[in-house]
């Protein structure tokens, strides 16, 4: 008969760094059944609260998540998607490897993560968000936005009438996500993807998003218009291999990202980053 240690044994330890390496909450499914609520409780039911707090006053805040290497972060973020999904949309933003080009890695990951369907729902976290729009809560302007794309801009402008950037080709493009036909061209636009000319053309846009500045302002765009609806929780994870390839100066720029976010006020974003304890000391 076995023991119970050979039984253990059997299963991969979820918080074995050299067994198993955690990824992408949104390409792995827990299995509820397996999840002991115990663990990292308090921490769930702080950040729990702390997302409750930017749900109501829509003010960023940002929680620093540290621990050793293998104390189940990494699941800890997963858990919270998983809990908490109904009430906010999820990110996932792993390390990256480019110096310099951190704006675009952001915008990159968050939308990818926006383009994924909750758990129990028929549509993407991006449409979620974007029909909890103000403009879209309006029944007069959904009766008419299917037909006249001008007029859906016209009324955002008006519900935003500063500091958006290039405002008619951003609006315009959130008007293209209802179309099933332009919804993938309009996300790869987003996501800064090298599009051809018959693709911007199409979605009305004059180039893809291909630098720094770019990529921060669309994604400051995404904040200054995310005050009336669910927050956006940006889930920094396996940071620490931004340190050990790229430096520390790389790492860096991810604090310093999130002083920006700060300063310039974007709304509704929840920021965690999750760090190994011994790099944050250095």
């Amino acid at each position: 008969m076995a023991t119970i240690d050979d039984i253990i044994k059997q299963d991969v330890n979820p918080f074995d760094p050299v067994t198993f390496y955690t990824s992408d909450f949104w390409q792995e499914s827990q299995q509820s059944g397996l999840t002991v609520d115990s663990i990292h409780q308090e921490a769930i039911a702080e950040i729990t609260e702390l997302l409750n707090q930017v749900a109501k006053d829509h003010q960023t805040r940002s929680i620093l998540l540290l621990g050793d290497r293998g104390s189940g972060k990494s699941y800890l973020l997963s858990r919270l998607k998983q809990q908490l999904n109904q009430s906010a949309f999820f990110a996932y933003i792993g390390p990256w490897v480019e110096q310099g080009q951190i704006w675009r890695h952001i915008l990159r990951y968050t939308v990818d993560s926006l383009m994924q369907k909750p758990a129990g729902e028929t549509e993407s976290q991006l449409l979620l968000w974007l029909k909890s729009l103000s403009a879209f809560r309006d029944r007069g302007l959904k009766k008419k936005i299917l037909g006249e794309r001008g007029l859906f801009i016209h009324n955002l402008r008006g519900t935003y009438p500063s500091g958006i950037y290039n405002p008619n080709e951003f609006f315009g493009a959130l008007y293209d996500l209802t179309n099933p036909d332009l919804y993938y061209t309009v996300c790869d636009w987003l996501r800064g993807d090298d599009l051809d000319e018959e693709s911007l053309k199409a979605i009305r846009v004059k180039r893809s998003i291909d630098n720094e500045t770019d990529a921060k302002n669309i994604l400051s765009n995404f904040g200054k218009i995310s005050a009336n609806t669910q927050p956006i929780v940006l889930c920094f994870d396996q940071i620490d291999k931004v340190a050990e390839t790229a430096g520390h100066e790389e790492l860096q720029a991810l604090f310093t990202v999130n002083t920006t976010i700060h300063n310039e006020r974007l709304k509704n974003f929840f920021i965690i980053i999750s760090l190994i304890s011994a790099i944050r000391s250095r």
